[in-house]
């Protein structure tokens, strides 16, 4: 009998183990607790403070004090960033033209936009002063597909050749449609920290551009053949009013004069002063949503912009006072019988705010733009970096989930998280659309999750109402789920395929192209037919457009005018190769009749000359 009874009670044994952690999981500890910081004991006097500060000092008294902090406070950042973004820069003589970071100078764009021969991007007759905002060392990367010869440039800096030579004052030539503001910081013209003001001197054709390494870590492109047009940056003598960008010190002030706020104020002020004053200083310094280049409606469109974000803004951010930060940043209840810790909320959840506020210049320079499958293969490191910021939020996610069960309320939040992840499942299931978890919504989803009085929530909601407001300040409350089309920005989308280059005959000199797109639809077919020239890009340039035709003769193409004194030069210049050829990118494409309207391009052609040999594109859009 013995034997018998034996088996039942040592597998049941486990069972009830189990059983009880599983109980104790979901009920919680039999005495729940959720202990607000201890202060420093070695600092017990700044801990005092502000309740000294309280006791002494009336309500009124503080409230008068406290909107007098604001207007001195708003007056001095006034006086810094309106000067910047409404008075012209110059010297009184002479007058800067205002660029954003991808800002161009008379250059319409890629492809076929420049027209044929270049004729609608001619540079100035004369230099041309430019003024540029900070941090273009990135904000000078290009995000959507820029075809470059046969390089396909995308997640780097669009900057072609240039750099510096030592001790000189100015530049190597740039290609004419890299970005000024970009190559002058990659010449050493410019700060990142400060932007600034310099001269854009036109220097006509070049045989080719050499990559550089520049200031600050920048690696320009190489492009090994002719171009029509280029630039020298050259450092500006004498003074320049409003040519700083004064971001870096808007930041300063607005953290330094936050630091009393969050030190002696309540909870809920502290909250609100906070939360503003970084949503404001996003919106007007350190990421704004729109370029300010000096036209009267720039700076009107800004505060607009501002406007129409920060009204529903506040109302999340309430959400947000009321479902996790009161319990945070307020006062312990009586009952926990515990002395609060002024200083915890300044050491803990203040800089880690601003950590999050300055998403642009912290996470945003890791490599990962976008969660997609696309994007995540086309940037080079984003799958580590995705996977290291996956295993830090998931641990960050146990810790709190672990300060939830010890506060008594892990039922009601696994409820909610439940609810929420269905809500993202629904949502990714919707035909035609990508879901897209933007960092200001991976913010909302964890912030609730944050709701107890320890370090780690103060740490955390900090970073999380930063990311939040940066996410909502700088783009607005973007879709949660996004079409495939809304997510290519610039890239090619393929609604009008290219023609196919299909041979070359090095003796006759002639291109040809396939023309014809199979299965189609009737008003796909419709589409097409409006689509009946043919656009010839060389190096990037629009050099031929024939009506209804499938082949060209480069040999006359390239005796021509416009292209033989280029060519005639390049052949004798730095940038042939051992059999004395230069290399001439041909991409193909369609266009509108009579108009600018193209189709996407194709991938380049790489044709050596004089010999003609050739290699033909691959598959893919440009």
């Amino acid at each position: 009998m013995d034997l018998h009874n034996e088996a039942p009670v040592q597998s049941a044994l486990p069972r009830n183990r189990w059983s009880s952690f599983f109980h104790a999981v979901w009920n919680g500890p039999a005495s729940p607790r959720d202990d607000p910081p201890q202060p420093f004991t070695l600092l017990p006097r700044i801990e005092q403070f502000p309740d000294q500060f309280r006791q002494r000092v009336a309500k009124q008294y503080r409230v008068a004090l406290l909107a007098c902090y604001y207007t001195l406070w708003f007056g001095l950042i006034y006086s810094i960033v309106v000067p910047y973004f409404t008075l012209p820069p110059g010297n009184g003589a002479v007058a800067a033209v205002s660029l954003s970071c991808q800002g161009q100078l008379d250059w319409r764009g890629k492809n076929g936009a420049c027209g044929l021969h270049g004729k609608l991007c001619q540079p100035p007759a004369d230099d041309v002063i430019i003024r540029c905002p900070a941090l273009c060392d990135r904000s000078s990367w290009t995000y959507s597909l820029v075809p470059l010869g046969d390089q396909r440039i995308k997640y780097r800096l669009f900057i072609v050749g240039g750099g510096t030579e030592p001790h000189q004052t100015v530049s190597r030539p740039y290609r004419a449609d890299s970005y000024p503001c970009g190559a002058a910081v990659h010449a050493g013209i410019l700060s990142p920290f400060f932007g600034g003001c310099a001269k854009v001197a036109f220097t006509g054709e070049k045989d080719g551009f050499s990559l550089a390494t520049g200031h600050y870590g920048m690696e320009s492109i190489s492009f090994r053949s002719f171009f029509t047009s280029s630039y020298s940056l050259l450092k500006l003598p004498g003074q320049y009013a409003q040519c700083y960008d004064p971001r870096l010190l808007v930041l300063i002030v607005n953290i330094v004069l936050g630091l009393p706020i969050v030190y002696l104020a309540s909870g809920a002020v502290a909250f609100w002063t906070i939360n503003t004053v970084g949503f404001w200083t996003i919106c007007l310094a350190t990421d704004p949503p729109v370029s300010v280049l000096l036209s009267p409606e720039d700076f009107a469109s800004l505060i607009s912009i501002g406007l129409e974000r920060f009204l529903p803004s506040c109302f999340i951010l309430y959400v947000l006072w009321r479902c996790s930060s009161k319990r945070t940043l307020s006062e312990p209840p009586p009952e926990l019988d515990v002395k609060r810790s002024p200083l915890s909320r300044v050491v803990f959840w203040y800089p880690m705010f601003w950590l999050g506020v300055l998403n642009n210049v912290t996470f945003d320079r890791l490599p990962v733009d976008r969660l997609t499958i696309s994007d995540l293969k086309e940037q080079a490191g984003a799958l580590v970096s995705v996977l290291g910021i996956v295993s830090l939020i998931l641990t960050c996610a146990v810790i709190q989930a672990y300060k939830i069960w010890l506060s008594g309320r892990f039922q009601k939040y696994l409820k909610v998280y439940l609810w929420m992840l269905a809500g993202l499942v629904a949502v990714s299931t919707i035909p035609g659309l990508t879901l897209r978890v933007h960092h200001y919504i991976l913010a909302l989803i964890l912030l609730p999750g944050c709701s107890t009085r320890g370090i780690t929530a103060l740490l955390f909601q900090g970073l999380l109402l930063g990311l939040f407001l940066s996410g909502a300040s700088r783009w607005g409350l973007a879709a949660i789920a996004e079409t495939v089309i809304a997510l290519k920005r610039d890239d090619p989308i393929g609604k009008v395929l290219p023609p196919k280059m299909v041979a070359y005959d090095a003796g006759s000199g002639v291109l040809s192209w396939e023309n014809a797109v199979r299965n189609l639809t009737k008003q796909e077919e419709k589409l097409y037919q409006k689509y009946s020239s043919v656009s010839l890009l060389i190096n990037d340039i629009e050099q031929y457009v024939g009506e209804k035709t499938n082949s060209v003769d480069l040999k006359k193409l390239f005796g021509s005018e416009e292209l033989a004194p280029k060519i005639s030069h390049a052949l004798k210049g730095n940038f042939t190769d051992e059999n004395g050829d230069i290399s001439i990118y041909l991409r193909i494409g369609r266009k509108i009749k009579k108009g600018s309207v193209y189709s996407d391009f194709s991938n380049s052609a790489v044709l050596k000359w004089p010999s003609g040999n050739i290699t033909l594109p691959e598959d893919g859009l440009t």
